[in-house]
């Protein structure tokens, strides 16, 4: 069988790896900062700060990030369940066709 193509074309990979790679360096040092000034948690004074701010904003993107994965990971995987459902009705329609042409 032939394998299925991916949904995305190479440019919005490009993009999608390039992003994720901005977000990775972003969230370490998002990270990397508040362990700097030993903290674990913003408290409603941290909130207010600039630095709590940005924490509170890498917090969100990463919810929201992991969030639409996971929406991405169950529609890739409905999608390649097609593609293969698919392509076995074919080479079962191709099979019985290439049997009744026999007889």
């Amino acid at each position: 069988s032939r394998p299925c193509p991916s949904p995305c074309s190479p440019r919005q990979l490009r993009l999608c790896s390039a992003a994720m790679k901005v977000f990775e360096v972003a969230f370490v040092f998002g990270f990397c900062v508040a362990a700097a000034i030993g903290e674990q948690a913003p408290t409603s004074l941290e909130t207010s700060s600039p630095l709590g701010k940005v924490l509170e904003l890498m917090d969100s993107l990463a919810a929201k990030v992991t969030k639409e994965g996971e929406v991405e990971a169950k529609a890739y995987k409905e999608y390649f369940e097609w593609c293969d459902d698919t392509s076995k009705n074919g080479e079962f329609a191709i099979k019985t066709a290439a049997a009744q042409k026999e007889k």
